[in-house]
Parts: C-alpha cells; structure tokens; sequence
C-alpha cells in the first residue's frame, strides 16, 4: 500500500513538471467542437424587424404631418403636439405637397428594404440548417441523413458506433496502424485516435483527466479485458483513481465536458473553421520533425513532443513498450496513441473525409454571414432613407425661420388666433375641429 502511495505521488511529482504530448492537438479538437455544436443546436438568425419599422414609423410620422387630408392630420393631431411645437411642418402648400410626395416614395423605399430582410431571414435560416447536415455527418459519419429533432434521436447517432468509427473494435484499423489503411473518417474518430486510443498503462496523450481505457490496469474497472476495455471508451478521472466509462456516448461527453471547461476557463475566443482547419494540418508531422529521417508529414499528434526523444512511427493506439527516455513523464507509453494520415496524404494534400464536410458546412455558414451583412446595408440604407426624410421636411426651414420666430406654435393648440403673419395655412377647419 505505501509502496503504490509512492508511486501515485512519484507520478503527480514528475507529471505536475510537463505537459501532455498532444495538448495543442485537443486544443484544435474542442475548438472545432465548439465550432461544430455551434452550428448544430445554435439558435436560428432572428431578424429584429421591430427595430427597422420603428425607423419607418418616425418617417411616417413625417408624411403625416405633411398631409393635406384633414382627416388624417385629424387623427394623429393631439398624439403629435409636442412633435409639432419642436419640429413644425412645412408651411408653404407647394413646400407641403412636394415634402408629403418625397417622404412617401422614401417610405416605399423603406417598406421594401424590410421585406428583402425579411426574405433574407430566411436564406440565412436556411444556409444555416444546408450547413448542419455536413458537420453531422463530419462528426458521426456519412450514414446521418437527416437532423435529429430531439435528443433521443442524438443519443441513436452517437450510440451507432460503427458508423463514427473505421473500426470500433481495433484503434489499429481506425487509426492507420502500419501507414496502410486510410483513416479521418469522422471528427471523432481522429480524436480517439490522437487523444484515447487503447494504451496498456500508457499515459494520458491530451488532457490530465482523460485516460486510455488500459491505462491504471489493476483500477477503475478494466484490467485489460478486450471486451470492457475498446478504444471507443475512456478512463476518466485524476492520478490513482481513474474510472472506466461503460458506454462510447457518456465518454464522448465527458471529453467535450472537459472542453467547455477548459475553453471557459481559458477564455478561448471563436475562430472560423477553415482556420482551425488550416492549422490542424499544420501540425501533421510535427510530433517528431526533429528526430526522425524520413522528413514526410504524416503523423498527427504528439507535436508537444520532447525534441531529445523517439520517433513516432505507426499508430497503433497501443501503448508502447517504450516510455521515451523518462519512465514517469507524460510520454510514457503513448507513442502509438496518434493518427496516421499516409494513406490520405495526395501530392501536397490531406484528403481527409472530415475535413471536407467541415469546409462544405463552412461554406454555408460564410454564405450565410454575407447574407447577413445585406440585412445589416439594409438597416444602414433604411437609416440614411430616414435622414432624408428629415431632409425632405425640413427643407424650406430656413427660408421660414425669420417669419416664424415671432410666433409660438403651441399657440395652435391653445386655441389662439394666428398672428396676422403667419403665412396662409392649409387647414382652415382646424380650430374647429379642436373646438369639435
């Protein structure tokens, strides 16, 4: 018992001292899971129509009060007084009409860059739900057909295990083992591949809380059985007292439970796809760059990997007899645990199945960020018809402010003769109808 007491402690002494080999890759991996969720139970784009018809009802307000119609002006008299004693109509008749016909075509005007928001609404709506569909399938496998609508139907994807992985018996054939089987078939498969693996006593490739489900052989429930300890499974939990987590679905969980922690806790920002994309594969080959002869990029994972230390050759996903030069360090058994891109690896580029679906639903989501910004030149234009509006009321201001300085507007509502030089006013009945 002392014995294992100094063991765990010996572990935790030397592993406090340097970071897991693959950390930047699962790093990439919650980021693009971020991105992916983002995308697959995001709310829907809601268009604040309200705000762009309270544009138009200020310029309403305008038309109204260049009106001949007696009725009209009638009715929005008393609603609009204070409206009136700040911004008086134009008096001149001509001025009247021309200033009611501009603010009407620039009302139109208005009314039209809101229904094309409206419809642009929906190609947004729609964009977004063309680009869920890819990133389901990048994730859990060609075979997804459709969205699920509840989480039932989400619990089914992710429990078909056959369809997520290339082989959800052996890491070997999942993963590329021997540089001879082609691999990338889903987001998660990779994952696995670079961050879980199978790992006899290995330690942990990406995070201090995920293990290889034959990690800690004699704890948590495993001791090697082939049957309870697949690769599709992980240990999950701190040094000593790792568990076995039963099913693929509550450890897929659990990993993206330490991704939201790990993101919140360190702020990450959202990057676009196409840029996590582009530095995944930047890091293909750089685990052991600096060791190895054979200079060609396949391998991804371990690119935290000590430069003093041992080729990655093959990904297997088992752990390996070696422990890189450091009996307790992080790179203890866990050469095997990474992905091998060899076979997906054409002329200068990686045909990696996942990577594609990811790039389609991105083009969907950038299509519908332009469509959105649309919405947002319509909200600008609609502004700017505003202020032409005011332009169009306004006009014959100046020319008037010499004749209207001498009279107080209010006095229209108080029931007060107009001054005598006040100059001719296109609604005679209007002290009748105050009386009325």
């Amino acid at each position: 018992m002392i014995m294992k007491f100094l063991l765990v402690a010996l572990v935790l002494l030397v592993g406090s001292c340097s970071a897991q080999p693959s950390k930047d890759e699962f790093d990439l991996f919650c980021k693009l899971l971020g991105e992916a969720n983002s995308i697959l139970h995001g709310p829907g784009y809601v268009y604040d129509e309200d705000k762009d018809k309270e544009v138009l009802k200020e310029m309403q307000m305008l038309y109204n009060a260049t009106t001949d119609n007696m009725n009209q002006f009638r009715k929005t008299l008393w609603e609009t007084k204070d409206f009136f004693e700040e911004h008086p109509p134009p008096t001149q008749p001509e001025n009247r009409r021309k200033a009611h016909r501009e603010i009407g075509d620039l009302i139109t005007k208005g009314e039209k860059k809101i229904e094309e928001n409206r419809e642009l609404a929906k190609q947004i709506n729609e964009k977004m739900k063309e680009a869920k569909l890819p990133v389901a399938q990048g994730m859990y496998g060609d075979g997804v057909n459709e969205i699920p609508k509840d989480e039932g139907q989400w619990a089914a994807i992710r429990d078909n295990t056959t369809r997520i992985f290339n082989s959800k018996d052996k890491a070997a054939d999942s993963c590329g083992g021997g540089g001879n089987k082609q691999t990338g078939k889903t987001l998660i498969n990779d994952l696995f591949c670079v961050c879980v693996g199978e790992g006899s006593d290995a330690e942990r490739p990406c995070h201090p809380k995920i293990w290889p489900p034959k990690s800690w052989p004699s704890v948590g429930g495993c001791n090697n059985d082939n049957n309870n300890c697949k690769w599709t499974l992980i240990k999950f939990g701190s040094v000593g007292t790792p568990t076995l987590i039963h099913s693929f679905n509550e450890s897929f969980e659990k990993i993206e439970q330490v991704c939201r922690e790990e993101m919140t806790e360190k702020k990450v920002k959202s990057e676009n796809i196409p840029i996590l994309l582009d530095k995944y594969v930047g890091l293909i080959g750089k685990g052991d760059e600096q060791v190895k002869k054979d200079k060609s990029k396949k391998i991804f994972g371990h690119s935290g990997k000590s430069k003093d230390k041992t080729e990655v050759k093959d990904c297997t996903g088992a752990g390996s007899s070696n422990a890189s030069g450091n009996k307790y360090g992080m790179e203890k058994h866990n050469d095997n645990i990474c992905v091998d891109y060899t076979q997906n690896l054409q002329g200068d580029k990686y045909n990696i199945p996942w990577h594609k679906k990811f790039r389609e639903a991105a083009e969907e989501v950038d299509q519908a960020k332009k469509l959105e910004e649309k919405i947002l030149k319509n909200r600008a234009d609609l502004l700017l018809l505003k202020s032409q509006a005011w332009v169009a009321y306004g006009r014959e201001k100046d020319d008037e402010t010499s004749n209207l300085d001498d009279m107080n507007v209010s006095n229209l509502f108080d029931g007060a003769r107009l001054p005598t030089s006040f100059p001719p006013f296109p609604f005679p009945f209007l002290f009748l109808f105050l009386i009325l």
